[in-house]
Parts: structure tokens; sequence; C-alpha cells
């Protein structure tokens, strides 16, 4: 049974996209196809209108796959043991280049560089213990190290692990698995058919595939962009929290080993709006972290990390990031 350690209420919580285990030959693991999963499927996004719900961007695991991802961290963080990267160990800021790739269709422009440097205080503000005084300092900071513009319209409305996909992400990757690569465009479902807010790569696959490493971002996330509730970008941070191999706070339900993070309590449905009293699960200790990066709520509400999250996230730049 999971236990919660502590009881958290707020008004903040997050955003959109993948979860953390295997990457295929070209899919990103939190892009499994939707018949896999329904209840992840991804949902269209009107352009520019409010949405009830954030579209999913990943699929669910089993608690036998999770307790095998974390076994897997585990056993790399003995093989690194005491003689591991010392900066990693002793509590030194980890800098994080990101390599920030706008795609545009066929004349087009895309997301301007004034949103993206917006995009990128909002990331680092969000991994510094900003937003909210519940939320967890980690020791990434992230700056701006390229910036590109691209124009494809094939590459601009990508299906998520399709040929243009791949292509793209080979073609423009830049960096080693400690760097971070934004991919700015209008990201498609498997099947190209509804919107998504954006995906991410976990952790554990990034020395296998470095060339599709990174985050993919809907250019509407972006801070001013047109998506009523998500355009404050709050998307990045989750995304990046599952690039830093951080589970949804929903995942595997009121029971099992859920998100394998024990200080946040035990959820079994996303969140879709701000409601400090949602408890999904009642018979276990705390309400749902409805505040959380790394649940589903609108970007007002996303607002705060726990330090279990922030030690898992380190955990897995040191097992799998770390240069």
């Amino acid at each position: 049974m999971r236990r919660a350690l502590r009881d958290r209420r707020g008004t903040l919580l997050a955003a959109a996209l993948l979860a953390v285990t295997g990457l295929g030959t070209s899919a990103p693991a939190g892009a499994a196809p939707v018949d896999r999963d329904p209840a992840c499927a991804a949902g269209s996004l009107p352009q520019g209108a409010a949405r009830t719900e954030r579209p999913a961007d990943g699929r669910s695991y089993t608690a036998a796959q999770l307790r095998r991802i974390d076994r897997r961290l585990q056993d790399r963080l003995a093989v690194i043991g005491a003689g591991g990267n010392g900066a990693a160990r002793q509590g030194a800021t980890l800098r994080i280049p990101v390599h920030v790739h706008v795609v545009a269709g066929d004349g087009g422009k895309g997301a301007s560089k004034r949103q993206v440097r917006r995009q990128l205080e909002i990331l680092d503000a969000g991994y510094a213990g900003g937003q909210s005084v519940t939320n967890a300092m980690t020791r990434f900071d992230f700056y701006l190290a390229s910036f590109e513009r691209v124009r494809r319209d094939s590459w601009h409305k990508a299906r998520i692990g399709g040929r243009a996909d791949v292509d793209m992400r080979r073609a423009l990757h830049r960096g080693g698995p400690q760097d971070l690569n934004l991919y700015v465009l209008e990201p498609r479902d498997p099947y190209a058919q509804n919107v998504v807010l954006g995906w991410a790569t976990p952790p554990s696959q990034a020395r296998k595939r470095t060339d599709l490493d990174g985050v993919v971002l809907h250019q509407e996330s972006l801070p001013g962009g047109s998506f009523s509730s998500y355009n404050r970008g709050d998307t990045a941070v989750h995304e990046v929290g599952h690039w830093l191999g951080l589970f949804h706070t929903f995942e595997g339900g009121c029971e099992g080993p859920g998100d394998l993070v024990e200080d946040t309590p035990a959820q079994s449905v996303a969140s879709s709006a701000c409601d400090p009293a949602k408890d999904s699960c009642t018979v276990q200790p705390g309400l749902d972290p409805v505040n959380n990066f790394m649940d589903y709520s609108v970007d007002d509400c996303m607002n705060m990390f726990t330090p279990g999250q922030v030690s898992r996230m380190h955990d897995n730049w040191l097992a799998y990031r770390t240069p």
C-alpha cells in the first residue's frame, strides 16, 4: 500500500504529457498508441478554446512495470555507487543547456523568440522553487544554449512516433543525454487526428537513443499562446518532469507503488480543475495533489513539486543523464 507522508493543500497544478519507460524504435515512451490504453487517449484541443480537461500525454503502467522501472533505477544507482559524479551527489547546481527548435509550417513563423525566452524563465522558476511557497527547490538550472527556426510542414504537424517526428528529431537534436532539446510545433497523437500539448522521452532511454531524446511542446501552450487555461508555460514544466523521470501523480490508482514517490498522496483520477477538496482515494491519507506539476490541472493550478519528486529527479539525473 502506498502511503502519503504529508497532506498537501494548495491551488495549483499541472500539465500534459509523457510517462516514463522504454522507448521503442521510434515512438517516445509517453506516446503509446491510443488503442493500447483507451484511458490515456489524446483528446482534441480546439484552437483558442478553454478546455475542461487536459488531453492525455501517455500510457498507464501496471504495478509490475512500475516496480521494474524502479528496480532498474536502483540497480543503476548501486553500480554508480559513491564513486559517481561528485557534483551530482554533493549538491552542486546542475546546469542544463536547452536547445530550442521552433518548427513552423510552410510559410509560417511559429513561436516567437520572446515566447521561448519567457518559457525558459517559467521552466527555470518552476524548478527553482518558484510559483508557490510549497514548491520544493531542485538543483536544476536551465539556460538557452541554442535557438533555431525551421520551416517544414510535415514536421510542424508531426504525429508522435511517426516518420516525420523521428526524422525531425534525428535531424535537429543537439548535444548528449544532459542536453534538453525542446521542439516547439503543433504535435498530433499517434494517429495524427488530435492535438496533444506535449510529450517527453524518459531518462532511462537517454543514452540508448540520444538522437530521439527530448521534449515536444505545442506552440500554443507557451506563454501567450492561444490555448486558454493551458498557455502559461506549465506544460513545459510537466513534460520536463517526465524527461527527468517523474510519473503522473495519478499513476497506479489508490493501491500499489503509484508514482513511486512517497510524499504524493494516492490519486486514482487525473484532475481537470483546481479543486483543493478533491479526494479520489478516500481510504488513503491525504487529498489529491491537485497543485502538483505532475497532475493534469490547468496551468493556473500548477505550482509545486514535493521533496520526494525532487529526490527522484536527482536520482534519475545521476543514473541516466549526468555527463
